[in-house]
Order: structure tokens, then C-alpha cells, then sequence
């Protein structure tokens, strides 16, 4: 439905879409993409199906696919990541480790394909942030290969962790692990639509004929220039007990995992013990994965968690010409003047290859953004 709705927005030449699916995933599989109608409304609905499909797949031989494909490496390394988040709550509900787990529902090339080319057409479309309202997960039973299991299915469940959902009162699963994992790991926050010029819509058809349309809209828009609140959580912990060493491997395995911002404070604790506190900003639905990691690699017993709201200014990422070569960049839009802030990063290669002080490679790469007039495209945001 994700993927469906994407398409229908628009924007996309379809056929070459597909082409590049097909070069991407190293598999056997058939795209079929039609319109179709909901409760009076004419949505995208996309089916995916394979000629002869293994009878099951462990989650390893997605990864294998994954691994080897020619996606594009930062695409490549998204879909990864949603792909062992779901393997991982597999293998949390069966007892096995994630790289073992049998999927049965969502181990077919089509979970592959959701993936990918939902990512894919994000791409595509020039998306920057997705935000979503509250999930419905529908309720009752369905049969799984485990048996008969309540909805939400235990897997969608724990793929929705920190993620705000209702049961509503339709029968059936109305959100899949795929789809669960989707949305919990793309959507910057959950809640009502932020301010946004609307420039597109777009309606992807689930399978089933409900009560009410069957699909998922996506709003394609530009956001306003005034700041965008996001819900965030805080992880914080006190620790006196512990090697400082540790941190700078904590730190980097916190932003692997997604963390926002991770940052230390030194403090006393009692009896004027020096100590430090830890603060991790985390979006709401990898709380429960931060939550572990610091756990797993520090010496606390606690972790207090906040929830807590972050104002963001509209940014959109950008290229700036200098005497080295292009370096990256974001524009901000600070009361209707555009800010343009060099990537550190880039700015840091220079000035160790050249020998020029940072400062310098900084003030150069400003100066440069301010004097060639950086284009600054809209910020499209899906919701």
C-alpha cells in the first residue's frame, strides 16, 4: 500500500521503475500495477508475486540478497537495516537468532520488494522526512503459519514499539510486519499532519474490500517555513562506576543504531563522586533499541526516559562550489533568509589534505555558498 500510494502520486515513469527493481533484486518476481477502485475512491494497488518461490527463507539469504545487489549503498544499507529489525523481533518471538529465522508470512520476494522500492520511489520523489498519524492495527485473529494468532500479530507489535496505535473497530489485520517496519522506521514522529504546501496526493489499495476505502494516503508537500515540531524521546542515566573509554564506542554504536544526538555531561554524585550523565535523543519507535545498547554497554541499572518535543527549522540539503571541489551542505530557512551550513565532514577532508586550517576551509565554503547563490530546492515532505 505504501509502495502503491507512492506511485500513485505521480512523478514516477513507472516502467523503468520496475526495470530498475528487477536489476536491483537478484530475483525471479512479477510487478503488477493497476488501478483499482476502494469505496468510490481510485487507488494504486501493486502485487508482487514470484513464479516458484522457495518454500521458506531464512532471513540470511535476504541479507545475502541484500548484500550483493547494485542498489545504490545508502539505499542499500536502509533496506538492511529494516530487514534485520525484522528479523530481529522474529527471532525474539521464536526463540532464534535473527539471522535464523524462517520467514514465513514476510519471507517471500515480495517483502524484498516493499522494501526496496518503497525506499526507492522515497528517492526518487526528492522525500526528506516522512511523518505519519497514529497506526491502526485492525483487530481479531488470522492464520499464520504458527497457527491462529491474534491481531496485531505479535511480530507487528513489537515492530511498533514507542509508535502510537489504535485497534479501531474493523475485523482483520489492517498493518503487516512489513508494513509496521516500514513506517516505524522511516516517520520522523507520529501525530497529526504538519504544516505542509500540499502538491500531491496519492492512494495505494490494500487487497481487501472493507467497511471503509482500503488505502493509504500520502501527501506529497513543501513545508512551511516555520519551525516543525517533532516528538522525540530523551534516554538519560547517571554513571560513576565506569571507564570513560567506553564512551567513544558507545557513542558510535548509539548513532549506528539511529539515535538523534548522544551527548555527555559531567556531574557529582554523592559524596562528591565525579561522574557523568548520558543523554540520548531517540526518535520514539528506537527507544527500545537505545534503551538495550545502553544497557548492553554501560554499567547502569537505570535509564530514565522523557518524552520530549523538538522544534526544527525547515533544512534541505544542498552543494556548494569551492576551490577543492563540491562540498555538501544543508540551507536553512531562518525568518525568510536562507542559511547555508557546509558539512563539516567534507569541510575536515580538506583541510587535511590541504594543510589549511579548518576555520579557513569553513569561512572559504561559506563565503563560496553566499557569492555563487546555492540553489535550495522545496523540501518535500510525505505524510
Amino acid at each position: 500500500m505504501f509502495l502503491g500510494a507512492l506511485l500513485d502520486l505521480g512523478g514516477i515513469d513507472v516502467p523503468s521503475f520496475v526495470a530498475s527493481l528487477h536489476e536491483f533484486l537478484p530475483l525471479s518476481f512479477a510487478v503488477d500495477i493497476r488501478k483499482v477502485h476502494r469505496k468510490g475512491i481510485v487507488a494504486t494497488q501493486v502485487v508482487v508475486s514470484e513464479p516458484n518461490p522457495p518454500k521458506e527463507r531464512r532471513a540470511r539469504d535476504l541479507f545475502d540478497l541484500l548484500t550483493g545487489s547494485p542498489l545504490p549503498e545508502a539505499l542499500r544499507e536502509k533496506a538492511l537495516k529494516i530487514l534485520w529489525r525484522i528479523a530481529e523481533v522474529e527471532g525474539k518471538i521464536h526463540g532464534l537468532p535473527p539471522d535464523e529465522v524462517h520467514l514465513h508470512e514476510i519471507g517471500g520476494g515480495d517483502t524484498l520488494v516493499d522494501i526496496v522500492g518503497t525506499l526507492y520511489a522515497l528517492d526518487l520523489l526528492g522525500v526528506q522526512a516522512v511523518y505519519a498519524s497514529p497506526v491502526p492495527t485492525g483487530r481479531g485473529f488470522i492464520h499464520t503459519a504458527h497457527g491462529v494468532l491474534p491481531v496485531p500479530a505479535p511480530a507487528t507489535l513489537e515492530l511498533l514499539r514507542g509508535v502510537p496505535v489504535y485497534t479501531g473497530t474493523l475485523e482483520g489485520e489492517l498493518t503487516t510486519p512489513t508494513g509496521a517496519a516500514l513506517v516505524s522506521s522511516l516517520a520522523q514522529s507520529f501525530g497529526p499532519c504538519p504544516s505542509l504546501v500540499v502538491q500531491e496526493v496519492g492512494y495505494g489499495a490494500g487487497m481487501q474490500d472493507l467497511e471503509v476505502p482500503n488505502v493509504l494516503r500520502v501527501i506529497l508537500g513543501e513545508r512551511e517555513e516555520r519551525a516543525i515540531p517533532e516528538r522525540n524521546v530523551l534516554l538519560e542515566t547517571n554513571i560513576d562506576d565506569m571507564s570513560p573509554q567506553i564512551l567513544e564506542y558507545l557513542t558510535e554504536r548509539l548513532f549506528q543504531a539511529g539515535a538523534l544526538d548522544v551527548f555527555v555531561t559531567p556531574i557529582y554524585m554523592k559524596k562528591q563522586r565525579p561522574a557523568f550523565t548520558l543523554s540520548v535523543l531517540s526518535p520514539l519507535s528506537l527507544a527500545p533499541l537505545l534503551r538495550t545498547i545502553i544497557f548492553e554497554e554501560t554499567t547502569t541499572l537505570g535509564i530514565r526516559e522523557y518524552e520530549v518535543t523538538k522544534w526544527v527549522l525547515p533544512r534541505t540539503a544542498t552543494e556548494i562550489p569551492t576551490p577543492w571541489g563540491t562540498v555538501r551542505g544543508k540551507a536553512v530557512t531562518k525568518h525568510g533568509r536562507v542559511v547555508i551550513l557546509p558539512e563539516y565532514e567534507d569541510c575536515k577532508k580538506i583541510a587535511a589534505q590541504t594543510g589549511l586550517p579548518l576555520q579557513e576551509v569553513l569561512k572559504i565554503a561559506q563565503e563560496s555558498a553566499s557569492r555563487e547563490g546555492v540553489p535550495t530546492p522545496g523540501h518535500r515532505e510525505n505524510h
